[in-house]
Order: structure tokens, then C-alpha cells, then sequence
């Protein structure tokens, strides 16, 4: 070795040194994946009260694949099936696969024994291959029992299009269109499952995904590096500001930072919730440019447009512009929103119409939030702020910031999905933000 050229003869025992893609590791690079997984889908389900497991869309890039594939697998059974004599070789393994999906989804209690007994004597793999032989099989027969089976075991809103396979004469179809109505029912059998486990998970939803996310981090113990360093930054922007740092003030300011900033390298334990919370932030920018809107434009104007009912059809415009998925902040079309809001006043103020001196000062004022700094905005976006990480940190009522007018409720609203998120978050991931704190706590300011 002293050359620097890797030594790759074999080792003591005379055999070559093992792959790094071995057995073990792939099982335990598995194991891992599949406990992410099972954390994934907790969350979720804890999350989402209305998850459900969908197929792939078919314009999706799952779902394409999958056409393409199964146009494949489906042309080489047309093709068995149409040699002279007919080669049924693929026919019988996906009848052997049928009856084991159908064994799957009927029920193991006494109510499924009769019915499973049925699917055994009747889907005899033995006898389709004798029926073969001796040129008897008759697969519309073999799919009109299965469809008699399939119906006993779907949901009503799935009988139309089981009953639909009866309808097929090419062989092909009728198989195809079989393994497609299994995929529905096994769809619908799953997410029977989920709403079934629903209740029973939300009552140990918090130590399950504690205890999941524990062996992962034993598997992987950088598991927590970006969290560190989320939270060490943290506290490094409060001490630069001055400001109390305690392990609360740290979490508060922290979660915080996930709604205000764009946080490079996302903390493992907000992963999760990425989403989530770049979904609330824009929420929160229209929230907070809406209602600075509504300020801007009463106290510009006057009178003329004092009213509640004024002040929610500037809160609807503005909602409805920031709509739209490409919109990260409200300021990027803020051209489109000056025109709309004039729309607006010019609505509002019936007794005359407004001047084109109006009309531009009215722009002007709109104008002025394309500045982040805008007095208006910065004001009601620190309110906003103070509201949502005093929540954060209470379980105590707090009052609502002023300034937000028609929007108050839409801001209310907003802070809830987001004390939801931090308040079980802190749950899940508390003790290991404890065994955190005091190693961050103790580091010199950097």
C-alpha cells in the first residue's frame, strides 16, 4: 500500500474483500427506507383527516411509465394467445395471480371461510392446465366466476365497472380489465384500512412517530445535523438582535423562520411539513397584503370607501389573484392587483367618476408596496409575527393584532394550521430538541 494503489488480493481467509453493495448493507439501506415509510404515512394520516391512496394519474410520470409497460406486458400475451396452437403459459400465471389477490381481499373470519373455499376449489390452476391440454379451457367462464367474486367483495360504487368485464369478448381485455377493477378494490380496501387505524393512531400518533423517527436515528446518527444547525443559527440571529435567548424563544423564533425565510437546508424534523409551511407563508403574505390593501387605500381615500363590504372586495381580489400556484408573493403581480382594486373604487364611489389624477394617485399608493420595506406592510407583517410565535409558545387566548380589518378571521385561521404544526411537531421531536438546546445554548456566539 505504500505506492497509494489499493490492495484488492484477496484477504486472511483467502477470499476477496466484500462489495460495499452487499447483502447486509441493501437490507439495511431497505429497513431504513421502509421505516421512513411507515413514519410518512403516520404523519400524514395524523395531518390530513380526508388521505387517501390514489392511483397514479395517467398523465403523471409514474403514470406513463406504467402505460408504457403494461402496453408491453399485455401485446406479449396477445401474442401467446394468438400462436396455433394458443400458448397460454402468461393466461395461467395471471389466473394463479387473480386467485391469490382474490384470497388477499376476502375476509380470514368465518363470514370469508365458504368464499375462500369457493375460490380454491374452483380457480384449480391443475385443472385450467388439463382443460388446456385437452383443448376445453374456456376463459370466459374462469372470468365470469371471478367477476361473481369480485362483486361480492367490492364497494357499490365499483359494481359498474366490474359488471363491465362481462361485456368484453377479446380475451386480453377481459384479463386486463380484471387486474385493473382488482387495483380499484384493493384501492378501496387500503384506504378502508386507513380510516379504520385513523382513530387508533391519533391516540399514540405522538410516541409512535417519537419511536420511529429514535431507530432512525440510530440507523443514521447524522439524522439530526440539519436541525442542529437550523436551531444553532437560531439562536445566533437572537443574540445579533439582542434579543431573550431561552430553549422556547429558540423553538418560536425557529419555527418561525420556516414561514418568514427560504431555509436552504430544511431541518429533518420539519421535513415532513415543508410543505405545509410554505403553503402557510404564502397564505400569510396574501393575509398580510391584503389587509394592507384595505389600509392603504381607506386611509388614502377616505370616506368614500370606509365599509366593511369596500374592505372585503379588496380581501377577495386580492385572494383570488394570489391564487394561482406560480405566485410566491403577492408583490410579483402587483400590477394586476393595482388595476383590479382601482376596478374596485371606481365600483365603491357611484355618485361620480374618478379623475385620471385620482386614478393615478390611487395607483401610487398601491405602488408603494412593491418596496418590502413598506411601512404599511412591514407593520402589519410584524404583528403577524408577534401573533403567531406568541401562539406558538401559549396555550392561553391571544388577542388578535389590529390593523387586519375584514381579513382578522383569515389571519386567525392561518395561525391555527400553524400552532397545529409547531404545537405537534414540538410533541414528536421535544426530546431531541432538549438534548440539543444545551450544547447550542452553551456555544460562543458565531
Amino acid at each position: 500500500m505504500a505506492d497509494g494503489k489499493r490492495d484488492h488480493s484477496p484477504g486472511p481467509s483467502g477470499k476477496s474483500p466484500r462489495s460495499p453493495y452487499n447483502s447486509e448493507r441493501m437490507d439495511e439501506a431497505t429497513a431504513a427506507l421502509e421505516e421512513q415509510v411507515r413514519l410518512q404515512l403516520a404523519h400524514e394520516l395524523y395531518m390530513n383527516e380526508d388521505m387517501e391512496m390514489n392511483m397514479p394519474h395517467p398523465e403523471s410520470i409514474v403514470g406513463q411509465v406504467k402505460q408504457i409497460v403494461h402496453r408491453a406486458f399485455w401485446d406479449s400475451v396477445r401474442a401467446g394467445l394468438e400462436k396455433s396452437p394458443p400458448d397460454y403459459e402468461h393466461c395461467i400465471r395471471l389466473i394463479l395471480e387473480i386467485k391469490e389477490i382474490l384470497l388477499d381481499l376476502i375476509p380470514t373470519a368465518s363470514g370469508g371461510q365458504k368464499m375462500r373455499s369457493q375460490v380454491n376449489e374452483v380457480m384449480d390452476v391443475d385443472l385450467y392446465k388439463q382443460q388446456i391440454e385437452n383443448d376445453t379451457f374456456d376463459l370466459r367462464s374462469v372470468s365470469q366466476f371471478v367477476v361473481s367474486i369480485m362483486l361480492a367483495l367490492c364497494a357499490p360504487a365499483r359494481d359498474s365497472t366490474v359488471r363491465a368485464i362481462s361485456d368484453n369478448n377479446d380475451p386480453v381485455e377481459i384479463l386486463r380489465a380484471i387486474f385493473s377493477a382488482l387495483d380499484l378494490i384493493r384501492l378501496d380496501f387500503v384506504n378502508y384500512q386507513l380510516r379504520t387505524l385513523r382513530p387508533t393512531l391519533l391516540a399514540h400518533s405522538v410516541q409512535y412517530e417519537q419511536d420511529k423517527f429514535r431507530t432512525l436515528l440510530q440507523r443514521n446518527p447524522s439524522a439530526l445535523d440539519k436541525t442542529r444547525t437550523w436551531l444553532s443559527d437560531t439562536v445566533n440571529t437572537l443574540r445579533n438582535l439582542n434579543e431573550v435567548v431561552t430553549p422556547t424563544t429558540i423553538l418560536q423564533a425557529a419555527f418561525w423562520r420556516l414561514i418568514e425565510e427560504e431555509v436552504s437546508d430544511v431541518p429533518e424534523t420539519a421535513a415532513m411539513d415543508i410543505a405545509r409551511y410554505v403553503s402557510l407563508s404564502k397564505e400569510l403574505k396574501a393575509v398580510v397584503f391584503a389587509a394592507s390593501c384595505i389600509l392603504i387605500l381607506q386611509n388614502g381615500i377616505g370616506p368614500p370607501v370606509q365599509q366593511d363590504s369596500f374592505a372585503n372586495k379588496v380581501r377577495v381580489v386580492v385572494y383570488q389573484l394570489c391564487s394561482q400556484e406560480y405566485i410566491s408573493h403577492p408583490r410579483d403581480i402587483l400590477d394586476n392587483i393595482k388595476e383590479k382594486l382601482l376596478d374596485v373604487v371606481k365600483e365603491t364611489i357611484t355618485t361620480r367618476s374618478l379623475t385620471e389624477g385620482e386614478c393615478a394617485k390611487i395607483r401610487e399608493m398601491l405602488a408603494a408596496l412593491k418596496s418590502p420595506d413598506n411601512t404599511v406592510y412591514s407593520l402589519l407583517w410584524k404583528r403577524a409575527k408577534s401573533y403567531f410565535t406568541s401562539l406558538s409558545g401559549s396555550s392561553a387566548p391571544i388577542t388578535p393584532p389590529a390593523g387586519y380589518s375584514v381579513c382578522v378571521t383569515d389571519l386567525q385561521g392561518v395561525a391555527s394550521k400553524y400552532t397545529h404544526l409547531v404545537s405537534y411537531n414540538r410533541g414528536v421531536f421535544g426530546p431531541f430538541y432538549a438534548d440539543i438546546m444545551p450544547k447550542i445554548l452553551g456555544a460562543a456566539p458565531s
